[in-house]
């Protein structure tokens, strides 16, 4: 085994994960990953200038990736809400009935 080995190591509080500095990178990260990247990615262009006939086609995409991660983030949302109310449910006990 070449190199230096990685380990796993528990995460501070206040860490953010590491953002992904190419489009590229981004998609070997996740789709939301993926997709934060893609729309951060347009809206800098658009930023910067793009011609006109462009912009509209820009934007639109914009929205469509925003909605996306929106939707992905209230699924997970709601798994996350589902779970801690699956927390305080008991076992399953045949011999009860």
């Amino acid at each position: 085994m070449a190199g230096k080995p990685s380990y796993l190591r528990v995460a501070n509080e206040d860490e953010q994960p590491a953002e992904p500095k190419t489009l590229v990178e981004a998609a070997g990260m996740g789709r939301r990953t993926f997709l934060v990247a893609a729309r951060k990615k347009i809206a800098s262009e658009i930023d910067t200038g793009v011609p006109s006939h462009a912009l509209g086609r820009l934007i639109a995409e914009m929205d469509r990736l925003d909605t996306e991660v929106r939707r992905i983030d209230a699924a997970d949302e709601q798994e996350a809400q589902r779970g801690d109310s699956n927390r305080g449910r008991r076992s399953f006990d045949a011999s009860a009935i």
